[in-house]
């Protein structure tokens, strides 16, 4: 028995390896020997006897059986047909890689078109081209009131430079996606053109922040202004400003809403999201003397509990 090899050997595969191992090892042969694809008959043979055996959870138990008394079973083992076992067929236009060795059954369901394809019919039957990316960077301003921009790109197959106006819809935002169909890579054999998706990429805005169509913002303000109250020039997204009236005890984190004054709606240009203020009061960090005197006598004058619930 020495020297002879097992059909773990046969594989390159260790005598504890899986199924998924003992697929992925024979797929890997398969390609390479396969007398269609140009490959040695007799190696083909021989992977898939072992495969054959190796895939079928009793002939594997049988043939391990055997091993551990010192046998190697031959050509043959587990075989349908004449010794040796199988034959094959060379008619890769017909593209039934079932007629395999005597059929999928005999080699535990694997389809071959997997590997191979289908064959040269399916080499020539119609394939999609891939879709292509970019992206475009924007203004906040631009995508807010929309823009558009001339963008070339490259096609990989074959290194022809296309041009086209990428147009930005007013309330565009970042991340937004843009399809261009039939501008990506070329199909195969007559199929259909790929498409080109552009990625909107908007710059951040040092005020104000995107949530969707509505727009964010924080307002500071003093803690006198929120103790008293006051009417404070709010700045707009589209440049303009409105007045908002902070009301008397005003908290920190109070959230005033302005309808239609946010972002317009990509798909409804005409309406617009709300434009959403937050307001931050300061705390001053330094008193003058005169400060220090009038809160100290504010403090001790008031006899509000700010703590009674913790």
């Amino acid at each position: 028995m020495a020297g002879k090899k097992t059909f773990y050997d046969v594989l390159g595969v260790k005598r504890d390896a899986s199924k998924s191992d003992i697929q992925k090892a024979f797929r890997k042969l398969a390609a390479k020997y396969h007398p269609d694809a140009g490959g040695d008959e007799n190696k083909f043979k021989e992977i898939s006897e072992a495969y054959n055996t190796l895939s079928d959870e009793s002939k594997r138990k049988e043939y391990d059986q055997m091993l551990m008394f010192g046998g190697i079973p031959g050509s043959g083992f587990g075989g349908r047909g004449t010794q040796g076992g199988y034959t094959y067929t060379t008619n890769v236009d017909g593209a039934d890689f079932a007629d395999i060795f005597g059929g999928m059954g005999g080699m535990g369901g694997f389809d071959f078109s997997s590997i191979f394809g289908g064959g040269r019919a399916a080499a020539n039957r119609p394939s999609a081209g891939g879709d292509l990316t970019m992206s475009v960077e924007v203004s906040f301003d631009e995508a807010l009131k929309g823009t558009s921009r001339k963008a070339t790109y490259r096609i990989p197959s074959t290194g022809d430079e296309q041009t086209l106006t990428i147009k930005i819809p007013a309330g565009a935002y970042d991340g937004m996606k843009l399809r261009y169909k039939k501008r990506g890579e070329y199909g195969i054999n007559g199929g259909q053109r790929g498409n080109l998706v552009v990625s909107i990429k908007v710059d951040p805005h040092p005020v104000f922040k995107r949530d969707g169509a509505d727009v964010r913002m924080e307002l500071p303000i003093s803690m006198y202004e929120a103790a008293l109250g006051a009417t404070v020039e709010v700045p707009t997204p589209d440049g303009t400003t409105v007045r908002l009236k902070v009301p008397t005890g005003t908290q920190n984190g109070k959230t005033f809403r302005f309808r239609e004054l946010g972002a317009p709606r990509v798909k409804n240009p005409d309406s617009r999201g709300a434009l959403y203020v937050s307001v931050d009061v300061k705390v001053p960090t330094r008193l003058t003397k005169k400060e220090r005197e009038a809160l100290e006598s504010l403090k001790d004058d008031d006899a509000r509990s700010y703590r009674k619930d913790v």
